[in-house]
C-alpha cells in the first residue's frame, strides 16, 4: 500500500491511497461470494460458486464495486496507523480510481486530534468563595413549602389581594390574538405580580361571571422584544374566585411535613441549601479553573467537525432539557423566533471553547498518567445496574461496549478534575 500525506488547514491532512491489486484479493473473493449468495448460479449452492464463475456472470467491475467499501475501510485504518494520524470523526472519502486489473485509488480527508501544549498551569491559583445561607433564603423555601400546602376554597365574592382567579383571557394588538395569547382556565394569584404591572388591579373587585376589558402597556424590558412597550387590548372573563388560606409557620405545621419543630425545619434547609450552593460553587470554581488552564496553553487549529460535533451535543442537551420541561423542540423554536441553524451560530463560540477545555484536560491527563482501572469500571456499572435494577431498557443500554468507554471517560475526567482541584484551587 502506498500513502503520499498532505498538510491541510484547520488541522486536515489529504491521504492519497493506492493499494496494489495483490492486496485487495480476499476483500474481492469476500465481495464474489456475496454475490453469489444473492444470484443463483448453476450448480452451485448460494456463496459457494467459484471466483472466475461469478466474474462471468456479473462482470469483474461489480465484484470491485461490492469490495469497495470493505477495501477502504480496512486499508484507511491501516494507513492513519502507519502515520500515527490522531484521527477524529469520519473521513471524507473521495474515490480515485477503481477498475480490474488496477490498484485502487482513493483520496481520504483527515482531521486531526489538534496539538496541545500545555502552559505553566501549576503555577496558576484559583480561590473558591465562603458558601453562606442567609435568613431570607431560609424563609422564601419556608414560604414555597407553606404556598404548596394552601388550602382553595371557591366562593362567591369579588377578587380581593391575595385570592386566587381563574380566567380565560386574550391579549389584543391591532385587534388580532397575538401568539401565545389566548389562555384559558388560567389560574392568577393577586398580589403575586406574575403578570404585567396593572393586570392584576384591573382583576381586583371582579366577580365569577364579570367579564371585562382593557389596555395596557408592556413593559419596555419585556422578555419578548417584539412586544416591548407596545400598547395592547385584554379581553377577561373571571371563572372562579378562590379564597385562599394559608398555614401558620409554626410547629404543628412543620410536623405536618415531616419535622417534629420549627427550628429542626430551619436546619434541615439551611443545611440543603448550602448543600446546593457548595455544589454550584464547586462546578463554578472547577470551571474556571480549566478556563485557566486553556488560557496559558497552545491548541492548534481546531478542526470544523469538532466544532461542529459539539455544537450538535448542545443541541441536543438544550433539547432534553426542552422536554423534561413538557415542551418540544418545535414549539421551543417557534417562541423564540430561531431555527435550528440559527442555535448553531449562536452555540459556536460556547462550543468552541467547550472543544478547548475537552483537548486540555485529555492532554492534562496524557501528561499526568491519570488512568482508570477495570475494577472501578465495573463498580460504578454495578451502581448503575442496581440504580435502574426495575428499567430493561436501561439495563439493556448499560451493558452496551459504548456505555462501558462512557463509564471510562467520566471516570478519568473526574480524576483530572481531582488533580486539577488538589493543585490550583485555593
Amino acid at each position: 500500500m502506498k500513502i503520499d500525506k498532505k498538510n491541510l488547514e484547520k488541522g486536515k491532512v489529504e491521504l492519497t491511497i493506492e493499494i496494489p491489486k495483490e492486496e485487495i484479493k480476499t476483500h474481492l473473493e469476500n465481495a464474489a461470494k456475496k454475490i453469489s449468495k444473492s444470484k443463483k448460479l448453476p450448480g452451485f449452492r448460494p456463496g459457494k460458486a467459484p471466483y472466475e464463475l461469478v466474474k462471468s456472470n456479473v462482470g469483474e467491475m461489480a465484484i470491485y464495486q461490492e469490495a469497495l467499501n470493505d477495501i477502504i475501510t480496512d486499508t484507511y485504518y491501516k494507513a492513519i496507523t502507519r502515520e500515527k494520524l490522531q484521527a477524529i470523526g469520519q473521513p471524507e472519502i473521495n474515490v480515485e480510481k477503481v477498475a480490474p486489473d488496477n490498484p485502487v485509488v482513493y483520496k481520504a480527508i483527515v482531521s486531526l486530534l489538534p496539538k496541545v501544549t500545555l502552559g505553566d498551569w501549576q503555577s496558576i491559583s484559583v480561590k473558591k468563595k465562603d458558601v453562606k445561607v442567609n435568613k431570607e433564603e431560609i424563609d422564601k423555601t419556608i414560604s414555597q413549602l407553606v404556598e404548596m400546602n394552601v388550602k382553595e376554597t371557591i366562593e362567591k365574592k369579588k377578587v380581593e389581594k391575595g385570592d386566587k382567579a381563574e380566567i380565560n383571557f386574550e391579549v389584543l394588538i391591532n385587534k388580532a390574538v397575538i401568539e401565545g395569547g389566548k389562555n384559558d382556565k388560567y389560574p392568577i394569584v393577586i398580589g403575586e405580580s406574575k403578570m404585567i404591572p396593572g393586570f392584576e388591579e384591573e382583576i381586583i373587585g371582579l366577580k365569577a361571571g364579570d367579564k371585562k376589558e382593557f389596555e395596557l402597556k408592556f413593559p419596555k424590558e419585556y422578555f419578548q422584544k417584539n412586544l416591548a412597550n407596545k400598547l395592547a387590548t385584554f379581553k377577561v372573563e373571571v371563572l372562579n374566585v378562590f379564597k385562599r388560606e394559608l398555614p401558620k409557620i409554626d410547629d404543628k405545621f412543620t410536623q405536618t411535613i415531616g419535622f417534629d419543630t420549627l427550628d429542626k425545619l430551619k436546619k434541615q434547609l439551611k443545611d440543603n441549601i448550602k448543600k446546593e450552593k457548595q455544589e454550584k460553587e464547586n462546578q463554578r470554581i472547577e470551571r474556571e479553573a480549566v478556563e485557566s488552564i486553556v488560557k496559558v496553553s497552545e491548541i492548534e487549529d481546531i478542526p470544523d467537525t469538532l466544532i461542529k460535533n459539539e455544537t450538535h451535543k448542545m443541541i441536543h442537551e438544550l433539547e432534553y432539557s426542552i422536554q423534561r420541561q413538557g415542551m418540544d423542540m418545535a414549539g421551543y423554536l417557534k417562541s423564540i423566533k430561531k431555527t435550528k441553524e440559527d442555535l448553531e451560530k449562536d452555540f459556536k463560540d460556547q462550543a468552541t471553547e467547550r472543544v478547548k477545555a475537552a483537548l486540555v484536560m485529555k492532554q492534562l491527563g496524557k501528561e499526568e498518567r491519570v488512568k482508570v482501572e477495570d475494577k472501578e469500571i465495573d463498580e460504578d456499572i454495578k451502581k448503575q445496574e442496581e440504580m435502574y435494577k426495575d428499567n430493561k431498557e436501561v439495563l439493556k443500554n448499560i451493558k452496551l461496549p459504548a456505555f462501558r468507554h462512557h463509564v471510562a471517560n467520566m471516570l478519568i475526567n473526574q480524576k483530572i478534575i481531582k488533580l486539577i482541584s488538589d493543585k490550583i484551587i485555593k
